[in-house]
């Protein structure tokens, strides 16, 4: 139930009030005890001029409010339900404004009170009556506040029950700054070198837009430190804790606002700070892990095949109440060079009581090594850091062959041999093999010729003789092999006609001939030998390889064959200015490009050079088959000691747009007047003094309008260089 007056009703209240208090009267008037009790709140509504029922909020729409008034606080004083103060903000002077005291019977009794007007002139209500409210009933009293000056006004509503007298303040402020914050932030705990966070609520309970600036001091942090709150606006403020001692910090921090900055509020800022641990175990261990308690821990990742890529974990624990922040880091003296280790995870939180695995990568590059390096993990603060020690090897293919020389023996003119050959990968390394030669323009063939090889896996070769000219044929052919040194296949046969036929070339005069190139007698012919044999002037060692005699090497022994890299002997074969021993037989040029040939007339022949560095006349054979491109003449040709021979290459391409790549093939042996000596000679001392193949490489040419990549993934870089 309300109980509202009409504004001349109201008056009639303050001038009878104004009397009364002049006259030195009680608070409560002599018209107010003139009206007739009401025993009927409905009854007093009716009196009023109000309907029961109406919103409380009605007269505050019907009166002059300039802004929209604060949230009125409300308590409970025994059963009525009532306002702690009314609040008068945004007012003016000389007009007046009305505020409305709602009072409502929370109890489940007829409520009995009544009421005296405030004291001063500024404040005033409707006369005092005595007042009645059933229980769940609403009474909605008017205050009306008329300001004359420009001050704060204060003054109060008595209210008498039988229990007693309580009263509602009347208060009328002017604009004003003001900012309200909590007074205390309690942040959570945290670990040092780690950061945490917390919000608060910075509100302008003022009349006007306010400037703010925070003062505070480390270890907290706060954003934002300065700003602008319009009236009833907040601004949510961050609190950053980042702790440097694991102690209890406790700090006030300071918001200056107002004119001047005069005016402050406070908030205490509480935190705790603890130490975090980092527990480093090695995940998955294995024997050669060292994961004991200590400083350093070992994680070993065995061997590794070279361009592989193997992972390993560690195992980071926090056993503490708070976050464990943690950085990696590698040693400083491994940051120049390549890494072969890695770890993806730089940083990273390990949450309080859990755990969390870390990977690290090795990728070795460099064949054959063993790398080592240095990981530290670092936690946040001054914990002590855990040195890990990685260790791995790279590894490359083990790639092998079943033989390392194939000897086809004796072959009839026209026919072809074939052998056997596996090739085999012992590594877990998957290996790519390629054989220098090539087959086609070649005597000896080797099929395939180049293919890829997984772990632990074996391929058959099928290795072929087929002679062009009855003669004995020897060649070294390189196997290349990616991440791994070359290995080397001696292919030797012999070639007999009807009306030829040669010594047979056995693995002994191999042997044999390695022995004299190092002892320096291959450059001198059979017939020379045999008679310097026969003259004591050379003798036979105990492998029936010939040698100078002792007592003319001063007691120094016989030479012997060494032992030569794969790769240096790969490069320094003899067909460039650097060469291991000096080649009996050379071409110039070694390397012939035709150009780009017009067509469709051969081009030009290109003259060739060959140089007999021996001391004996040798007899040059080059091998080709009937559709090669490429062919030189004269085919045969006998070269006198220490001279040289002039030669012509020529070059008829089959088709035009196509590039033409192949690899010549000649061999040279020496030539002795006497038949029946020179077999004899060949057969008692090996006649590898008569050498095998050498190679003119490559020879290719390009045809104009256009050009065709055909097979060039077959050849080496080194052939094609």
């Amino acid at each position: 139930m309300m109980l509202t007056q009409a504004p001349s009703s109201i008056m009639r209240s303050r001038n009878s009030r104004d009397h009364t208090m002049n006259s030195g009267g009680s608070c409560l008037s002599a018209s107010t005890m003139a009206i007739p009790t009401i025993n009927s709140s409905v009854a007093i509504s009716a009196r009023m001029g109000i309907q029961p029922g109406q919103p409380a909020s009605s007269m505050d729409n019907q009166m002059h409010s300039p802004k929209k008034q604060e949230r009125v606080k409300k308590r409970v004083i025994w059963g009525i339900e009532v306002a702690e103060e009314l609040h008068w903000k945004g007012w003016e002077i000389g007009k007046e404004t009305t505020r409305s005291l709602v009072l409502k019977n929370r109890s489940l009794k007829l409520q009995k009170m009544k009421y005296r007007p405030p004291k001063t002139k500024f404040f005033f209500t409707v006369i005092p009556q005595p007042i009645f409210l059933s229980p769940g009933i609403t009474l909605t009293l008017p205050i009306v506040f008329r300001p004359l000056e420009e001050k704060e006004y204060v003054d109060q509503l008595w209210f008498e029950k039988a229990e007693g007298i309580f009263c509602v303040g009347l208060r009328a402020t002017l604009p004003c700054h003001r900012l309200i914050c909590p007074p205390s932030l309690q942040l959570p705990m945290c670990a040092v070198g780690d950061t945490t966070e917390a919000c608060f609520c910075l509100d302008n309970a003022g009349d006007l837009p306010t400037f703010f600036t925070w003062e505070f001091s480390s270890p907290f942090q706060m954003l934002p430190t300065m700003g602008l709150l319009e009236p009833g606006q907040a601004s949510q403020i961050k609190v950053t804790f980042q702790p440097l001692l694991a102690v209890i910090h406790e700090v006030q921090a300071t918001c200056w606002y107002g004119e001047g900055s005069q005016q402050r509020t406070s908030i205490q800022l509480q935190a705790v700070a603890k130490c975090a641990q980092l527990l480093v175990s090695i995940r998955h261990k294995r024997l050669e892990d060292q994961d004991a308690e200590g400083f350093q821990k070992l994680l070993h990742f065995g061997s590794v095949a070279v361009g592989c890529t193997l992972e390993r974990q560690i195992r980071l624990h926090n056993p503490s109440a708070v976050n464990a922040p943690f950085r990696i880091e590698i040693s400083p003296d491994e940051m120049a060079r390549d890494q072969a280790f890695s770890c993806p995870t730089a940083h990273g939180i390990v949450l309080p009581g859990e755990k969390k695995c870390v990977s690290v990568f090795f990728h070795p590059k460099t064949l054959d090594t063993r790398t080592m390096d240095y990981f530290s993990i670092v936690p946040s603060g001054y914990g002590s850091k855990t040195l890990l020690k990685v260790v791995g090897f790279c590894g490359g293919p083990a790639v092998s062959l079943q033989h390392y020389c194939v000897n086809f023996s004796c072959v009839n003119l026209g026919e072809c041999s074939e052998q056997a050959l596996w090739i085999e990968n012992q590594s877990d390394c998957t290996a790519h093999f390629q054989f220098a030669i090539d087959c086609l323009e070649s005597v000896f063939s080797i099929r395939p010729a180049f293919g890829t090889l997984v772990g632990k896996a074996r391929m058959t070769l099928r290795c072929a003789f087929q002679p062009t000219h009855p003669i004995i044929c020897f060649r070294r052919v390189a196997c290349l092999i990616h991440h791994q040194d070359p290995l080397f296949l001696d292919l030797m046969g012999t070639c007999h006609s009807d009306s030829t036929k040669p010594a047979i070339l056995k693995p002994l005069h191999l042997t044999w001939y390695h022995t004299h190139l190092a002892r320096g007698l291959t450059l001198y012919p059979p017939d020379i030998l045999d008679a310097m044999l026969k003259e004591k002037k050379l003798v036979q060692d105990q492998n029936g390889a010939l040698m100078i005699p002792i007592q003319d090497l001063e007691d120094m022994p016989a030479p012997q064959y060494p032992y030569i890299p794969p790769m240096t002997e790969f490069f320094f074969d003899g067909t460039s200015d650097l060469t291991i021993f000096p080649p009996p037989v050379s071409v110039e040029p070694v390397e012939v490009d035709f150009g780009a040939c017009p067509g469709p007339e051969a081009p030009n022949p290109v003259p060739l050079c060959l140089m007999n560095h021996t001391k004996g006349k040798i007899t040059v054979v080059w091998t080709r088959r009937s559709d090669c491109p490429f062919w030189v003449t004269p085919e045969t040709c006998d070269v006198p000691p220490l001279k040289s021979m002039a030669m012509r290459l020529h070059f008829q391409p089959p088709h035009p747009n196509c590039l033409y790549t192949v690899e010549l093939e000649a061999f040279a042996i020496y030539k002795v007047c006497a038949r029946d000596e020179r077999e004899e000679f060949r057969v008692s001392t090996g006649s590898l003094n008569s050498w095998g193949g050498f190679r003119l490489h490559p020879l290719h040419a390009r045809l104009s309008l256009g050009w065709t990549a055909a097979l060039m993934g077959l050849f080496p870089p080194k052939l094609l260089a």
